[in-house]
């Protein structure tokens, strides 16, 4: 048996697509699998966003206990003692924030099996003086790490000893299938005589938003028809942005779809895009580079984190995280579209990037070792 702890349906966002997506997988290749959600994961004053839970239908294969409540430790030590008694051969801790560190391990502390941290960022994009005291007192009680990109593995060995696992990123297995480009534009009412370029996600400062906008004036000057669609939650004002495109005199190329994006209607902003732009200033790995590639849709990422290891020079281009470099790379992006639309190298891609192979080489490294 295999017990995970993080959150999973009905919670929202990337964390929880992937804990479904992980746990369905290994389901489907004959794994136990308990899982120990969250009552609580963050209370309404300290979360950005408009709700942390998701009105979707998910039905997964696989029963969840939402045991935790973050801000009552005595939950912490009841699903300890509740793990403990299934007697599972390993324990996975789902972790990307500080705020789980002592919660973690104060579960991990009451376990004698095996105990695994899944590590999405090693610190924040947007750190405190705890953040790193924190990370080392949750490791201290785990016995390897699993994360997905170089650069969080790198963070992680100046932090500890424990041995490391780097696999990949995997592509939800919950993604709707691609319309039609014709279609998406039609239903989302884009004119179909412009190119279009996705920046795609929660907003937030490190995704570099100012900088793909102030590479507009000079993308202009040779791609007058390019239009940015900015799809996704903000976590911070938007207005900075908005008064931003309105100084360089371009908010008529930006598009703002400023909600949640629920996976059904992830398809069509998909297919409607020419690119992809990931612009971030800084990064670990991302998500929405699988999704991309799920779409069959290029993208152009900056060099920053690991985000670079998820294309190849047929799939996407690599640019500095500045204006005047984003421009030109969009601009040869632009330039170059049909030479990125290869559907045979998206599909190997798609391939490598599989939840059936990262749970492969999960069940291989740390299930029956």
């Amino acid at each position: 048996m295999v017990v995970l702890v993080g959150p999973v349906s009905p919670f929202r966002g990337g964390i929880a697509d992937t804990n479904n997506s992980f746990v369905n997988t290994l389901v489907s290749q004959g794994e136990e699998m308990v899982i120990f959600s969250f009552s609580v994961l963050y209370p309404k004053a300290l979360f950005p966003g408009k709700t942390q839970y998701s009105s979707e239908a998910t039905n997964p294969n696989f029963t969840s206990h939402r045991a935790i409540n973050m801000l009552n430790p005595l939950t912490w030590w009841k699903t300890a003692r509740q793990i403990k008694k299934l007697q599972p051969s390993l324990v996975v801790f789902r972790y990307w924030t500080p705020w789980l560190a002592l919660c973690y391990r104060t579960i991990a502390s009451q376990l004698t099996c095996k105990k695994i941290a899944w590590v999405d960022n090693a610190l924040p994009h947007e750190r405190k003086l705890a953040d790193t005291v924190l990370l080392g007192a949750f490791l201290e009680g785990i016995d390897e790490i699993l994360c997905m990109s170089e650069k969080v593995s790198d963070a992680l060995k100046e932090q500890t000893q424990k041995p490391i696992h780097t696999y990949f990123h995997p592509i939800n297995i919950q993604l709707p299938e691609p319309m039609k480009k014709a279609k998406a534009l039609e239903v989302l009412g884009l004119e179909d005589t412009l190119e279009y370029v996705l920046f795609f996600g929660l907003i937030r400062p490190y995704k570099g938003l100012d900088i793909l906008i102030k590479s507009l004036p000079q993308l202009r000057q040779k791609r007058p028809r390019v239009r940015v669609l900015v799809v996704g939650e903000p976590y911070e004002p938007l207005r900075k942005y908005r008064e931003l495109a309105s100084t360089l005199k371009v908010d008529d190329m930006l598009l703002f779809h400023d909600r949640f994006v629920p996976t059904t209607d992830v398809s069509m902003w998909f297919s409607a895009c020419d690119w992809v732009v990931q612009p971030y200033i800084s990064a670990t790995q991302s998500g929405i580079t699988p999704m991309a590639i799920h779409f069959a849709k290029p993208t152009v990422v900056t060099d920053v984190g690991g985000l670079a290891e998820s294309i190849n020079s047929k799939t996407g281009m690599v640019s500095k995280p500045n204006p005047t470099a984003l421009s030109q790379s969009i601009i040869n992006a632009l330039e170059n579209t049909e030479s990125y639309s290869d559907n045979k190298a998206f599909e190997s891609l798609r391939e490598q990037k599989s939840w059936h192979r990262f749970c492969k080489l999960f069940s291989v490294t740390f299930i029956h070792t």
